[in-house]
């Protein structure tokens, strides 16, 4: 697999793979938005805080560059951090004959209506009516044609790298809701105008992800730690083994790539009951290929650069180009079993049936990139099957013991996207710095 490039796995100067310190009183495991924005949160308040990333760079996995202006967290803290921010300008156009077109508005109207009665609190409640039907059935029942039900197949594997017919509709219902509704969810699949970018050399979740860990105290950030065990002992301590035989000890653990970690690292002693589901929920796919060209050929035709996908591998493409010197290039998000599937072919011959598929949606000759570089895959959204929506309800992601559980997933705002990243850093901030600074309401008002 080629070399990710900066703007897609971003590694400011100065932070070193390796430190000296092993104790500190929280670790947070994973250098993405989210466990940067906490560690930022942590130290501001007084709290010693390491950062342990199993990648050579921070930044999670993000292709996000494009804010709606919902997003208040996102831009506020952009402000905060002196990022210049700019309003984006790019409107798709709809391919729709009228009848797909009047099925199109009918099914997202009627969605959009059941997603805002979802309790997000309590979900279960809803599991009469939903809980044994697919996202698939459920827009076939509100008429979806052929043509809708595909770009519903496309949400579905943009979303939660699933097909349609394997997310339960309860679940797509409940993200939906926790996002804005089903209208908001579409437009943080799109890169449609009125919204917001950053300026600067790398997306712009990579820019807040380096600027926040620009303000952290040096040596807080440890890359290539790959956590596989926390032990919690007697005495509120926490032992975090990583593959490396590296043993760090804390007060509290958090776990920013909660659903992720929760099915990769050993936790001992186990999850309790309620979350004891989340070891077997199935994890969907999710990947990206990064396509470069010398000019933005999209722009020329008076496309934005963004568009579904619904016969192939690729579900997403965005316009994801920078500044004009660092050149054009489209992001292709590739998931759900097509995705998985076309991972386990060559190299090359994947590549070449992403580039065949991008010149399928946008239609006519598409020039060859100049360059092709592939991102590895990772967790998407939770997609909550049925029978762990009551123990999920119950739950409400408490911490087990001094282990706390970020992740945007966790979120009940923006879930899914960066705003949801910051909400779920946020939140467990807070839940730790009440735990163990003595005096935390007088920490908590120096945030």
């Amino acid at each position: 697999m080629a070399a990710v490039p900066q703007e897609m796995a971003y590694r400011p100067r100065g932070i070193p793979s390796r430190g000296t310190a092993t104790s500190a009183e929280v670790i947070v495991v994973g250098g993405g938005l989210g466990g940067l924005a906490a560690a930022y949160e942590l130290q501001q308040a007084g709290a010693s805080c390491l950062v342990l990333e199993r990648r050579d760079c921070i930044g999670g996995w993000t292709t996000e560059d494009v804010f709606r202006e919902a997003d208040q967290r996102v831009l506020e803290l952009a402000r905060s951090l002196g990022l210049r921010i700019k309003r984006h300008v790019a409107d798709g156009r709809d391919v729709l004959g009228d009848e797909d077109l009047r099925s199109y508005n009918r099914v997202v109207e009627n969605i959009e209506q059941l997603s805002q009665r979802v309790d997000v609190n309590r979900p279960a409640q809803m599991l009469p009516n939903y809980g044994s039907m697919s996202t698939h059935e459920l827009v076939v029942s509100h008429g979806a044609t052929p043509a809708v039900q595909k770009l519903a197949a496309a949400w579905a594997h943009a979303l939660f790298g699933f097909s349609a017919r394997h997310v339960g509709a309860l679940s797509f219902l409940a993200h939906c809701k926790c996002t804005g509704g089903l209208i908001q969810a579409l437009r943080g699949l799109s890169s449609g105008g009125g919204r917001w970018t950053l300026d600067g050399d790398a997306t712009a979740g990579q820019l807040l992800c380096a600027e926040l860990a620009a303000r952290l105290r040096p040596g807080t950030i440890r890359l290539e730690h790959v956590v596989n065990r926390v032990d919690q002992t007697p005495g509120s301590r926490c032992l975090v083994s990583t593959e490396s035989g590296n043993v760090f000890q804390c007060a509290k653990v958090v776990l920013s790539s909660a659903v992720a970690q929760c099915r990769d690292i050993e936790l001992v002693p186990m999850l309790t009951e309620d979350k004891s589901w989340l070891r077997d929920a199935p994890a969907g796919f999710f990947a990206a290929v990064h396509l470069s060209y010398e000019q933005p050929w999209w722009h020329e035709r008076g496309l934005s650069g963004w568009g579904l996908g619904v016969d192939g591998p690729v579900c997403v493409v965005r316009d994801t180009s920078r500044a004009e010197e660092a050149g054009y290039s489209l992001t292709c998000i590739v998931a759900g079993e097509p995705g998985r599937e076309l991972w386990r072919w060559a190299e090359g011959d994947r590549q070449a049936c992403v580039v065949k598929h991008v010149e399928s949606i946008f239609g006519g000759d598409v020039p060859a990139p100049v360059a092709i570089v592939e991102v590895e895959p990772q967790t998407p959204s939770l997609a909550v099957p049925a029978a762990g929506l009551h123990a999920l309800e119950r739950d409400q992601w408490r911490p087990e013991g001094d282990v706390l559980f970020a992740g945007t997933e966790t979120a009940f705002v923006g879930r899914g996207s960066a705003e949801g990243a910051l909400a779920a850093g946020s939140r467990v901030a807070d839940e730790v710095i009440r735990a163990i600074c003595p005096s935390s309401d007088e920490l908590l008002s120096r945030l």
